[in-house]
């Protein structure tokens, strides 16, 4: 499988509406690349500029060391997977899986070896000589995927490929897309807005917000190492509790309570003294001692770990997640604290930029 080197590409609509702003990426060979954001945040577009799906506005696109900028779809030597099957219903599944190879004339031969192959890898073959409406969800998705794989692509472009999938079907399919991915050892691109799809699915995730990348890394950096407030309340479940508060004296001042900064921290925000600034802390970093107070608003037991929900000094709302079964009151008062280890601190946002990390 080839690299992908994207270069500074820009999509500008009519009225110069900018829906993607200097995207830079470079995907090395086999690599699994997840795009995710919020609606409206470019990745799409982005997917679908290097299908050729969307002209470039300004840019290059570079597949296999060749410039594909301006080639059409067709010659680009890519396969996409979109969030509807768009499968043939008159049509065996056989016959939509060899449907493209006997567009281009292939011989009977290779097209059935091509597809017998592909059916064997997703596990299709006692479904050839059905119809797709006789498959279920997941089936037809593995169908779709599976048109895409007989074509030995240079690059697979998946569009959010499982949102039309229920939850437990869609916990199915990312296993099953890790092991194709596994088999094929193809170089991949996957939008989708599901943070839970790219922390699993991905090598690297590209986070983006408003057609900017936010931050490019893998999973564990995006997770334990945000870039910015965005990255830091977008990747994670539930989203990571904020706080604005001011440096004074080695401690985290606000209205609701003071936190005293160890070494390390007092190192990092030297230079904060007297400023406002942001703390974030993830629900799972949160602990059962301390010195905050938080008045209980709700109590979900999830069997593993449970999900406190309260306001911090009667005020500021945010999540606990403890690892343990809980069984506190709605108006009960406890004492909570943060791991020294897990704490961030940012920058207060500027107009619609994110806040910057602090390190």
């Amino acid at each position: 499988m080839p690299e992908v080197n994207i270069q500074h590409l820009e999509k500008v609509y009519d009225g110069n509406v900018k829906a993607v702003h200097d995207f830079n990426l470079d995907i090395k060979d086999g690599e699994f690349i997840v795009l995710v954001g919020p609606s409206g945040c470019g990745k799409s577009t982005t997917l679908r500029m290097v299908a050729g799906l969307e002209d470039i506005t300004n840019g290059d696109l570079i597949i296999d060391g060749k410039n594909c900028t301006r080639l059409p779809p067709k010659d680009r030597d890519i396969a996409m997977v979109f969030q509807n099957y768009a499968l043939y219903g008159h049509m065996t599944i056989y016959e939509n899986m060899a449907f493209s190879l006997t567009l281009r004339k292939e011989k009977k031969e290779v097209i059935h070896r091509k597809v017998m192959a592909a059916a064997e890898i997703l596990d299709l073959k006692s479904q050839l000589n059905k119809k797709p409406k006789q498959l279920s969800g997941g089936q037809r998705q593995r169908v779709a995927m599976g048109r895409a794989i007989v074509r030995n692509p240079k690059v697979f472009l998946f569009d959010e490929p499982l949102s039309n999938l229920d939850a437990k079907l869609r916990g199915s399919m990312r296993r099953e897309l890790i092991l194709l991915h596994q088999k094929l050892n193809a170089t991949i691109m996957y939008v989708t807005h599901d943070q839970t799809e790219a922390l699993t699915l991905a090598d690297r995730i590209v986070c983006m917000s408003m057609g900017h990348i936010q931050q490019i890394g893998k999973p564990i950096e995006l997770y334990e190492q945000p870039a910015n407030t965005f990255v830091a309340t977008f990747i994670g479940l539930p989203p990571m509790n904020m706080f604005e508060g001011t440096i004074e004296k080695g401690n985290f001042k606000n209205e609701l309570f003071t936190y005293p900064l160890n070494d390390k921290q007092k190192q990092i925000l030297k230079d904060y003294e007297g400023k406002t600034v942001i703390l974030g802390v993830r629900p799972e970093n949160v602990t059962r001692t301390g010195n905050v107070s938080l008045h209980i608003t709700n109590n979900e037991n999830l069997g593993m770990n449970t999900l406190v929900h309260g306001k911090v000094a009667g005020v500021k709302n945010i999540v606990c997640k403890f690892a343990e079964w809980c069984n506190y009151n709605i108006g009960d008062e406890i004492k909570i604290g943060f791991d020294e280890e897990m704490m961030h601190f940012f920058e207060l946002p500027e107009g619609d930029m994110p806040g910057k990390a602090i390190r």
